[in-house]
Formats: C-alpha cells, structure tokens, sequence
C-alpha cells in the first residue's frame, strides 16, 4: 500500500463532472422509461411541486442572490408560561429562566392579569431588562399596558432599551370572533399600544392555512398596518411551524425576501423586523402524545434553520392539558439542544446556497407574491377579511389537508398511522383562544375560522 500524502493537493481528475441530461438518463433507465418529474415529484403544499434533485445550474435561475438572509444564526428561547395564578406564573418564569429560557411568552386567560400590582408580582425577581417578553392576545388591552408602564418606571429603565411585545394582531381577532372593527377603530387601538407590535401568523395556519397563504397573508396583513400607521413602524411576526420539514424552512426565508421588498418600496432597510415561530398545534395527537416531543424537535429545527429571531416550543401536551413540569421542561431543552449540543446557533442561514432550499425559498415566494398580490387587487387585507375571501381560502386548504391525511396520502405519525390500540374516545382539544383581545367598535360581521385539529378531525369522521 503507498504511503498517503496529507500535504498533497487533492485531484479530483478521476471523477469528472456529470451533466444534468446524463443523470436524467440514468433515472429513466432505472424508471425503466418513466418521466420522473412524474414519478418522483411531490407536493408538499398546495401549489407547491418538488422535483426529486436539484443542481447548481438551478441557483443560475433565482431572481434573488443566494445569501444568507440574516446575519447571526443565534435565537431567542422563549418559554410559554400559562398565566392563571399570578404567584405560581411568576416561579414557574422564574425557573425557565434559571434553566436555559431567555425569553418569557405569557398566555392565559384575559382575566388572569387584572391591575398594574399583578404586573409588578408577575416580574417580581425578574430582570426584564435583560430579557425578551412576550405576551398573548388575551393580555394585550389596558390593564396590562398600564401595568406595565408602572413597572418600568418604578425600575427606572427606559422603555427603548426593551424588548417587550404584545400580540395585538386586529385581522386574526376578527376572523375567530367574527367582528371586524372599522379601519378608524383599529388605527386608534394600534397607535395606542406603546410597546412592539406582532402580527401573528400562527392562527392562520392552526386553521389549516398552507405555506404559500401563510406567507402571503404576512405581507397583506403586514402591509395594511402599514398603510394604517407610520411607515418606519417596528413590526413582527409570528408563524407557526409544522411538520414539511424543508418547505417550512424555505417558508421563512422566502417571508424574509418578500417583507424587504415591500419595506424597500417604503424606503426602509428592513432591518428593524422580527421573525418569531412557534411549533404548530393542529397535527399534535393526544393518544401518542409523546410523538409531539419528536414532531415539535423537526419544527423547531426548521425554524431555526430558517432563520428565526426566536422561538417557542410548545410543551407535548400543551392543546389538551395545563403542561406539567415534565413536559415544559422537555420543551425548553429541545432549544437547548440545538444549540448547545447541535451548534445550529453557531452558522448563519445554513440553507444559503443549497440547490433545493434556495430553488424551494424561490418558489414560495413567486407563489406567495401571486396571492398577496391578488389581495392587494382585491382592496386589501382589510377589504378580503369583509368579502370573505380570506376566509374561503382558508376553507379550501382547510379541506384538502384533512383530505389527504384522511385518505392516508399524507402522514402523521400517531394521527392516522401507527396508533396506540386503545385510542381515547373523547378528545380534549383546548382551542386557543385567538380573539379574546379587547374589541373596538365592532361594526362588521365577518365569515370565521376555527383552529383545526387533525386527530379530533379524523376521530369525528370515522365516527
């Protein structure tokens, strides 16, 4: 045997480049004749086909540069903590904290925060000045802001150097309690929230909205705020992440494009705009539960892989019981395990020039860019929630997705395939609560969307 030379330079002389039509060939011949763009394409999503390979020579093709989208690949950990009792969210904040979280997203029940002392007692020992807040829909009408400017004053910090956002998404409150206030009434609820607005994404997709309606109706509901309120306005956004792996990364990346060409055409840089995720809720299952723990660990990697400024985990049980101590703190580490052993924190965009994630980034967008365009033709996302067509698309790719994991053309594990022998018969689905946030004049009724749930679907159609 030679003696190997490390110091040498490596020749690659002896495996000379294939071209694209030489490896067609040899896929027809194994295909025995077959086209396989036929045979081994597939849809991910709706609108969406994915060819089985993809070379250099599709990057040629982009109409955007292949680079990374955002310049650190690091995120924040937000831990959800259930609010009901104030003494108990307040330890259970703090014990996230001590154990790895560095973002706290509160959720409960509107009533749950009820003057500015349970706002001081909800922060007691906490140091929001070194951490990111969250807080849902529920909480974000009077009280809590009152509250929390008492907070910060009584701590002398600077309300700037915070990073506090409240959920206060008007469209997706509409489209859940079926009344649409008057554009007036929204401007005046928005421009009186003094802390960072979030739109929030995450219903539309919990309802049974695909990939390409989700980052469309980003851009809609994104550009009316804008047109409602001052142009350099600080927004973000929150998607929900679900189980098609790469389409979901590409679904982030391809958001990220888009909202910097419409903040382009405002004159802004783009640089002040957030990306949160969250693991979806609809194809979670109650009889395998602990299935979710490894669906919630492929959506948080497609989350950070997209380039997600934060994120949440939601703990396995989270859509049918309070989460337990277990199940939150399982949640929290899948977090912790991306970054401290899997070093994804550590490269920024690592899709950046990928053949299939940079040709799928592309597809979503072109995709989504048509329907957000549609929209805007169309009045508006404020005029498309009033006519109803948002809803109707919703509706449409609602149907075609509990269609094909009930006819098994699609599958979730624990849901419609692999189940445990004794299923439970009554299913508790806690459907959050998406509209429970103050409303301001009310003056239309609107068509409304339900959260889905695709175990408590399938049950009630074998039923």
């Amino acid at each position: 045997m030679d003696t190997l030379d490390f110091e040498a330079n490596l020749n690659f002389n002896e495996f000379p480049p294939t071209s694209t039509e030489k490896w067609e060939a040899v896929i027809e011949q194994d295909l025995k004749g077959k086209n396989y763009k036929k045979v081994l394409s597939w849809n991910p999503e709706n609108e969406l086909e994915v060819l089985p390979f993809y070379r250099s020579e599709h990057l040629r093709e982009l109409s955007h540069f292949p680079k990374p989208v955002r310049a650190s690949g690091n995120w924040i950990i937000f831990q959800p903590v259930l609010v009901k009792d104030i003494e108990s969210a307040n330890q259970t904040a703090l014990n996230a904290l001590q154990n790895g979280a560095s973002g706290l997203f509160f959720y409960g029940e509107p009533d749950a925060i009820s003057s500015a002392s349970d706002v001081e007692q909800l922060f007691k020992d906490i140091q929001i000045d070194i951490i990111s807040v969250k807080f849902g829909s529920e909480f974000s009408g009077k009280t809590l802001v009152e509250g929390l400017d008492a907070l910060i004053d009584s701590r002398n910090l600077n309300q700037n150097d915070l990073e506090i956002s409240v959920t206060r998404d008007p469209f997706l409150q509409a489209i859940f309690s079926g009344k649409l206030s008057s554009k007036d009434a929204i401007e005046k609820s928005l421009k009186a929230l003094p802390f960072s607005l979030n739109i929030d994404l995450s219903g539309y997709a919990n309802a049974g909205a695909d990939i390409i309606q989700q980052s469309a109706f980003a851009l809609a509901a994104g550009n009316e705020i804008l047109g409602l309120l001052d142009k350099n306005t600080s927004l973000s956004f929150n998607f929900a992440m679900s189980n098609s792996y790469f389409p979901e990364i590409a679904k982030l990346r391809a958001f990220r494009l888009m909202w910097n060409q419409i903040l382009g055409s405002y004159g802004s840089d783009g640089s002040d705009f957030l990306v949160h995720a969250e693991t979806a809720l609809w194809n979670k299952t109650q009889n395998d539960a602990h299935t979710n723990m490894l669906r919630a660990t492929t959506e948080a990697m497609s989350a950070v892989l997209g380039e997600a400024d934060s994120l949440t985990v939601f703990p396995y049980d989270q859509h049918f019981d309070e989460p337990s101590e277990f199940s939150s703190r399982i949640s929290r580490n899948v977090q912790l395990i991306l970054q401290e052993e899997a070093y994804f924190d550590k490269v920024a965009d690592p899709g950046a020039g990928s053949y299939y994630i940079e040709t799928l980034t592309e597809k979503i967008a072109e995709e989504s860019w048509k329907l957000f365009q549609k929209i805007e033709q169309k009045g508006g996302f404020y005029e498309c929630l009033k006519s109803g067509f948002i809803q109707d698309e919703i509706h449409k790719s609602r149907k075609q997705k509990i269609k094909a994991y009930k006819e098994k053309e699609k599958t979730l594990v624990g849901v419609n395939k692999y189940q445990p022998d004794d299923l439970i018969q009554n299913l508790e689905f806690k459907i959050q609560n998406y509209s429970s946030a103050e409303q301001n004049g009310n003056d239309f009724e609107i068509e409304t969307i339900e959260p889905l749930n695709m175990e408590v679907e399938l049950q009630k159609g074998d039923a």
